[in-house]
């Protein structure tokens, strides 16, 4: 069922189309686009939830709808801005995009305000189902809710050939929101919010590599009062090892070759950041499929593998009860991280409707190990980190 909150901004979205499309007609400078998407999903185990998925239907956790506006001011200069409403009560409705284009060459361009952040192959469009040939993208490399806008100012540059191009990307920014760490929400301010992408295309190839660094600085009160504590007791390692203030880093790779008849895409990442809370992740995916107009089938496989620091151990057991207390209430937060160590098997079927128009199932076999959380919320201690998830996506551009 849609939110209150939700349904009134789909009806204030429904204005901003009527009104942009009757300025249109007298003014062609503005161009309006827009998307939606209306995601089913079925979990086939009662004993869990996968993202929020259970073993009933859910339509409110990736359905949206996104309005786009872009005014040409100048033969070099112009406007973009986006709005998106989500059904998740997990992602804030509003503002997406809002930014200023500068071209002053054919080859050159810069961006200023905010804009999407260029983490990985598919960040620009990962709301526009329609964009992929997935249902959705694979949660082992593209971590829901991981990916956010920054404010600041964006460079490219385009070398073309006659057998390849050549894209070069740059940016510097900030950003301040709130983030989702170890099921808990929390205030994450980065700056000195810096990344370089390269994009290269050769003949039926796409070729992407990036690197994003950035200084984060999580508010954790408790946290950070707790450290302070065991600093003045000269545990110095162990409060280290709590800090909630250091370097993020997103190193990416990605791979893609497509025809008329078929494609194969794969992408991996590594994600490090000096904070307790958040685990060194690497993930990958592979994906293979076969077009047959208006019908394209693929399987894919990802996986993510996440680990965190060990904790320190310095502080000794047996000696009194108040350093038994500071030594078990460390460790309890160490022993209470969720590892997200998973992989997925999928398989799915894309068929385009008409042009702007897709309907995708797919079915995927998610798998965990042990006692790892895996993106599933256990309600059964019996669950065997095991669960088949089914999606069914209509995606629409307009």
């Amino acid at each position: 069922m849609i939110k209150p909150r939700l349904l009134k901004f789909f009806c204030t979205t429904l204005v901003i189309f009527f009104s942009a499309v009757t300025f249109a007609e007298d003014d062609d400078k503005l161009q309006f686009s827009g998307f939606a998407r209306l995601v089913l999903g079925y979990l086939d185990d009662k004993d869990a939830n996968y993202l929020d998925y259970d073993n009933s239907i859910r339509i409110d956790k990736e359905s949206l709808i996104g309005l786009q506006l872009d005014y040409q001011a100048l033969d070099n200069l112009a406007f973009t801005g986006q709005l998106i409403g989500h059904t998740d009560k997990n992602r804030d409705s509003g503002i997406e995009w809002l930014y200023l284009t500068y071209t002053p060459t054919k080859k050159l361009k810069f961006k200023l305000g905010r804009q999407r952040t260029p983490f990985l192959n598919y960040s620009d469009v990962i709301d526009v189902g329609y964009a992929y040939p997935w249902a959705t993208l694979p949660q082992q490399t593209y971590p829901r809710h991981f990916f956010s806008t920054f404010d600041g100012a964006m460079v490219s540059y385009e070398i073309p050939g006659k057998e390849f191009s050549l894209n070069i990307e740059g940016y510097w920014g900030y950003f301040d929101e709130d983030i989702v760490v170890a099921e808990r929400t929390v205030n994450a301010k980065t700056t000195n919010f810096s990344g370089l992408i390269g994009h290269i295309n050769y003949n039926n190839w796409t070729f992407r590599g990036s690197y994003h660094q950035g200084r984060t600085d999580v508010e954790l009160n408790d946290l950070s009062e707790f450290s302070e504590i065991l600093a003045q007791f000269g545990f110095n390692q162990s409060a280290e090892s709590l800090k909630t203030v250091g370097l993020t880093e997103v190193f990416q790779l990605s791979a893609n070759y497509e025809n008329v008849n078929y494609f194969v895409r794969a992408e991996l990442n590594h994600i490090q950041a000096d904070f307790v809370f958040v685990p060194d992740s690497d993930g990958y995916f592979l994906s293979a499929g076969y077009h047959y107009y208006p019908f394209s089938s693929y399987i894919s496989y990802s996986k993510n593998k996440a680990d965190y620091d060990q904790a320190a151990n310095e502080i000794p057991i047996g000696l009194s009860p108040l350093l038994d207390s500071l030594a078990f209430s460390y460790q309890a937060i160490f022993n209470q991280l969720p590892v997200d160590s998973s992989e997925a098997f999928t398989l799915g079927t894309r068929w385009d409707i008409q042009p702007g128009l897709a309907l995708k199932g797919e079915i995927s076999l998610i798998k965990g190990q042990g006692d790892d959380r895996a993106f599933f919320t256990v309600n059964n201690p019996e669950f065997g980190r095991k669960a088949l998830l089914y999606l069914l996506a209509l995606e629409w551009v307009f």
